[in-house]
């Protein structure tokens, strides 16, 4: 450990493997990531803050053959880290089919109707909003705030009797 240590591998012990990919040039690809990832290199260590997905989609992209998790489909596994990622995006309502002069109703009073104006926006008491900040104004008008404030707003208003949050994403 101590060796480690002292060629620049801090506490690795303590940390768990997720992913290992065996690939060819091993040292050119080394090279390049250092090169890449430069900025977030931690300290003087081998070590790299990064997101894992990032790392893992990367060094799926590489030819190789993945020795862990044994189990591993390269394309699968890739496919299902570029729909996760894709799945994190902002709501759109473009996105989902929706356009502008759509109307979208809250779900817990039907009586409350926006206007889709936007990518991202909807109309409603005369103001532009974004869904999530009007979710939280309604329930503040209605002394109903949750303890974090926070509201993911398509989960809050439907389309066609449908959950904005639900409709499936179309190609744009």
């Amino acid at each position: 450990m101590r060796f480690l240590e002292a060629n620049g591998y801090y506490n690795v012990v303590g940390l768990k493997r997720l992913f290992a990919i065996e690939v060819a040039d091993y040292s050119e690809k080394e090279t390049l990531l250092h090169e890449i990832f430069a900025k977030h290199r931690v300290g003087s260590s081998e070590l790299f803050a990064l997101d894992y997905d990032l790392v893992q989609q990367l060094l799926l992209s590489f030819e190789g053959e993945v020795i862990f998790p044994e189990q591993k489909n390269k394309e699968a596994e890739f496919d299902k880290i570029t729909k996760a990622k894709n799945s994190n995006q902002k709501f759109s309502f473009y996105r989902k089919g929706l356009k502008n002069g759509d109307e979208v109703v809250f779900l817990k009073d039907k009586t409350i109707v926006a206007k889709i104006v936007g990518e991202r926006e909807v109309e409603y008491g005369g103001q532009r909003w974004l869904l999530s900040p009007l979710v939280r104004k309604i329930f503040e008008d209605r002394n109903q705030v949750n303890d974090s404030g926070a509201y993911q707003g398509a989960a809050y208003f439907c389309f066609d009797g449908r959950k904005l949050k639900d409709l499936p994403d179309v190609e744009l």
